[in-house]
């Protein structure tokens, strides 16, 4: 069977796609409905998903096509940040003076008057470089530091700045908002307006989507892409022909399936560097008691480095008799987790940040591995990731999504660069 354009993968950017190109295209999809890693499940009677999402976009073409594919609901962001045993407002960066000890303000003040002053994208080295220079040793050693050595688990040098200013929010003293236009994302803030699907999880925005695409087939998996003969081979023994080629699948894994890939281009991929997860998916037999969304911390006896609260999502998770809480873990290269009582160590976090009282309020824990979560923004990606997309493109595939890319981006900017990509490929 021949067809225009395939598509792997009906994640984000593999919808995107799919809903630019119309008829045009026929999505493979190993799993049994749409999302990938955007998908919601139901857990004992509560709601997790997995990376804590929540809606928001600086691409006015993608608001309106989620707004006008669901019912949404729209609240503030409440996040907050759990640092030397206090709960503070979220981010540390401008909310450090809420601290009781005196001595952690002045260190985060006195560090940050010798900041502000002479700081272009230029002059930042590395990760590591840019979090001291941008704010100060105080902030960098009470919070920014640990905070992202616990989060990446690995030597911050290693990785690039460039990705920053679309996700790091500035300190205290600089004015930023997030924009809902112009298609370039700047960092959350306190005050964020954020939406959610009004009801059930966040991957209801994906099923409303899918309802859009006219050819998927699901349970299905490729195993083999021949170059020369343009055909993709399943693991259900069917074959297709391809005019065009698309991956939203990990681009590390894709090249594996390929005959006849340069040795170059597979070494190359072994310099590509991922962040995996460990998820505490914890059942609570009641309600929460708090409206907070989003804990931030870098203290070592906690051992997630984001808990995300998913029923403070919408009315309509708050009201559900039982409510989930998700503990993001990441592992890393460099980084040693100090307790191996996993489980009891999730209760006593939940525990030392509040949400419960004690491990009779739990129904159940579940633990879930997730190998690729984040690409790590290492100094020699792009350059990488550009070769290797240069080689696809002249065999009539592409790549795109955010492992498709290896770019750390959020899913409504999957949707929008499938969205592109479809309109590239229709000409």
């Amino acid at each position: 069977m021949k067809r225009k354009n395939i598509i792997i993968g009906a994640g984000p950017a593999g919808i995107g796609l799919g809903i630019s190109l119309k008829k045009d295209s026929l999505i493979i999809e190993r799993g049994f409905e749409v999302g990938g890693f955007s998908r919601s499940v139901n857990i004992n009677g509560a709601i997790f998903d997995f990376g804590g999402h929540s809606f928001h976009t600086p691409h006015p073409e993608v608001s309106e096509l989620v707004f006008n594919s669901l019912d949404m609901y729209e609240q503030k962001r409440n996040a907050k940040c759990f640092s030397n045993g206090q709960i503070i407002s979220y981010p540390f960066q401008k909310s450090f003076r809420e601290l009781k000890n005196i001595n952690i303000v002045n260190d985060c003040s006195e560090g940050l008057k010798n900041t502000l002053k002479n700081v272009n994208k230029s002059d930042f080295k590395n990760f590591e470089d840019f979090i001291i220079k941008k704010f100060g040793k105080g902030i960098s050693d009470h919070f920014m530091l640990p905070y992202n050595r616990k989060l990446w688990g690995r030597d911050l040098k290693r990785m690039a700045a460039d990705w920053t200013s679309s996700r790091v929010a500035a300190p205290e003293g600089i004015k930023e908002k997030f924009e809902f236009k112009g298609g370039k994302r700047k960092p959350l803030q306190s005050d964020t307006k954020v939406a959610y699907p009004a009801k059930g999880g966040f991957g209801e925005i994906y099923k409303a989507l899918g309802k859009k695409l006219h050819n998927v087939e699901f349970n299905t998996s490729v195993n083999r892409v021949d170059l020369k003969s343009k055909k993709i081979f399943t693991t259900c023994g069917k074959t297709y022909e391809y005019e065009n080629l698309i991956s939203t699948i990990p681009i590390i894994d894709f090249l594996m399936m390929i005959d006849d890939v340069p040795e170059r281009l597979l070494k190359l991929t072994e310099k590509l560097d991922y962040l995996s997860m460990i998820l505490g998916l914890v059942v609570i037999n009641h309600p929460v008691d708090t409206d907070i969304q989003r804990f931030y911390s870098a203290e070592k006896e906690i051992v997630s480095h984001k808990t995300a609260i998913n029923h403070n999502s919408s009315d309509y998770l708050r009201k559900l008799p039982r409510h989930g809480v998700m503990l993001e873990i990441s592992t890393g290269p460099e980084k040693k987790l100090h307790r191996d009582d996993m489980n009891q160590w999730i209760i006593d976090s939940l525990t030392e940040l509040k949400v419960i009282k004690n491990s009779s309020e739990i129904k159940s824990l579940d633990i879930k591995n997730v190998k690729y979560s984040y690409p790590v923004p290492t100094h020699d990606r792009n350059l990488i990731i550009d070769e290797i997309k240069d080689f696809l493109k002249e065999n009539n595939i592409h790549t795109v999504g955010r492992f498709g890319e290896w770019a750390y981006i959020n899913s409504d900017k999957a949707i929008y660069r499938g969205l592109k990509l479809g309109e590239e490929l229709q000409g």
